[in-house]
């Protein structure tokens, strides 16, 4: 008795504990989240194009998968387009695939991002186009930025 109690009370424990933190927006610490909104028509920054190395791959793939509903079902398609700006900063822009809540693949949507630091070892992924409307401005951001897909 004293043992079916014990696993009891340990199985009530451990189903509280939270293993996988929900995904979250990134929340820019400052001086970035104090930074003025840019005004309506501002060009961005069009990058040189550059090669993403495998180690840069990577961390392109691990942030999207973090965004994903299912990122075990996660495909990419083709190339990642990165671009590089006059700051240094790289904006990569590709394709995915993932199973949505029914279990089925919702077909190719593009993504894009950007990389920063002086490794270009951190990305934040920007948007992913679920819908319509999202695709089309993930398309529109990455073409200005010359990393169209």
């Amino acid at each position: 008795m004293r043992g079916q109690l014990l696993l009891a009370l340990c199985a009530a424990m451990a189903s509280c504990v939270q293993t996988d933190p929900p995904n979250a927006p990134v929340r820019l610490m400052p001086p970035y989240d104090a930074l003025p909104d840019a005004p309506p028509g501002t060009a961005i920054a069009t990058g040189v194009p550059v090669r993403l190395d495998a180690r840069q791959q990577e961390v392109v793939v691990t942030s999207v998968l973090k965004w994903m509903k299912d990122p075990d079902s996660v495909l990419f398609g083709g190339d990642m387009v990165a671009t590089k700006n006059r700051r240094g900063w790289i904006t990569v822009c590709g394709m995915v695939n993932g199973r949505n809540s029914a279990g089925r693949y919702s077909g190719m949507v593009p993504f894009i991002g950007v990389m920063a630091g002086a490794a270009a070892t951190d990305f934040v992924v920007v948007q992913i186009g679920s819908t319509p409307q999202q695709r089309a401005d993930v398309g529109a951001l990455c073409a200005e930025s010359g990393a169209a897909i």
